[in-house]
This record gives C-alpha cells, sequence and structure tokens, in this order.
C-alpha cells in the first residue's frame, strides 16, 4: 500500500468558479478548520461533493470532506478546542475519520476503503484552489467513488477526466494499490494529463 501522498502539478491557480452551490454548509469554519490543520503540518484537500462542485459537476454540497495525509490523534489534536466525534473504521471503510458534526465538515486520516483484492489508500494531494480551499484529485475520487459503489459520481468523474487526463503521478500511485482489475486497466488506458494541459486547467477561469 502506498503512503498516499503524490507531487500536485505545479502550483495550483486560484479559481473562483464555478461558483459555490446555493445551500452550501458554511465556508468560513471550513477554512478554519484548514489552517488549524496546516498550522499544525498537515495539507488536507477537499474531496467528495465539494470536489464535485469545484469542477462543476454537482450543484449540491452535503457537508464538507477533506482528506488528509495524518492520523486521526495528529488531526483531532489540530482541532482542540472544537467539538469533534470519531468514526470508523468499518465495513469497507479501512479508515477513520474525524468529525465535527455541528460545522458539516469531516476529516479522513489517511483514506483507504477494502476493495475485493486488499484495502486501496486513496492519494490526498490538491490540484487547485477553489474558493481559496484546497481542492482534491479528480482521478484519486473517480477511483474512490468506484470503490464505494458511487457510480454515477464515479462516472461522472471519469467523463470530466476524458476531456482533461488523469493526474499521472496520482493514477500511477493507484494502480500500484490491489485495485480490481477493470479499474486498474481503466487507469492504465487512460489518456494522462499533458503539462499543457494542467497549465491550461489551472489558468482555465471556466474549469
Amino acid at each position: 500500500m502506498n503512503d498516499g501522498v503524490a507531487p500536485g502539478p505545479g502550483t495550483p491557480r486560484e479559481e473562483s468558479t464555478p461558483s459555490l452551490p446555493p445551500g452550501a454548509p458554511p465556508v468560513a469554519p471550513l477554512r478554519d478548520v484548514i489552517e488549524r490543520l496546516r498550522r499544525g503540518g498537515i495539507e488536507p484537500a477537499l474531496g467528495g461533493s465539494g470536489l464535485l462542485a469545484a469542477f462543476g459537476l454537482a450543484e449540491r454540497i452535503g457537508d464538507w470532506d477533506l482528506t488528509c495525509d495524518a492520523p486521526a490523534d495528529a488531526i483531532a489534536a489540530c482541532l482542540t478546542g472544537l467539538p469533534t466525534t470519531r468514526a470508523g473504521p468499518g465495513g469497507i471503510h479501512f479508515d477513520q475519520k474525524v468529525v465535527l458534526p455541528s460545522l458539516g465538515i469531516e476529516c479522513i486520516a489517511r483514506f483507504t476503503i477494502l476493495s475485493e483484492h486488499g484495502p486501496v489508500r486513496i492519494p490526498s494531494v490538491v490540484t487547485r484552489h477553489w474558493h481559496g480551499l484546497p481542492v482534491g484529485s479528480p482521478t484519486a475520487w473517480a477511483v474512490a467513488y468506484a470503490l464505494l459503489g458511487r457510480a454515477a459520481k464515479s462516472e461522472r468523474l471519469f467523463a470530466h477526466l476524458a476531456a482533461t487526463g488523469v493526474e499521472s503521478e496520482v493514477a500511477n500511485l493507484l494502480r500500484a494499490e490491489p485495485l480490481p482489475e477493470a479499474l486498474n486497466r481503466r487507469l492504465a488506458v487512460a489518456a494522462p494529463q499533458s503539462a499543457r494541459a494542467a497549465s491550461d486547467l489551472r489558468a482555465s477561469p471556466s474549469s
């Protein structure tokens, strides 16, 4: 199982589009949590429906999911003074979460999903900044949603990746994991994101 860390495509540019969906959980507490984690040496990455919204692939955000390449105890230590609970591991969720229920925020510690062949570590890497929020990897979350049985969200991301290309570093990390063969083949044949495409993706206000 890999260490879950992949280099991002240079320094991600700040994006202000698409707009935050109406009814999204408050952003100010999320920014506070992100800053607390950074002060503790943890770089979080936005995932879940927040990531989908950042790429224009969702019109609703149920809560904020942050992946962190750190143990749950280290995450909780950064959030001292805030009301937190713990969840997991359980079922196919092979990781722990530090949850802030009143703020609609979940911090996933070393995001890992149990596949038919063993635990799969999902890389936590920032690929862009959106409204000041560090956004994770669409390649990583396309695979994560597939493993979680969330086919519609997975296919939405794979369709996006067909146009933009996958992040090669992230795809290589994932292919080293015990993925189902169909997912491994899908990553193997996916077109990589070129350096030019990565630059265009960061610079485009419509991406």
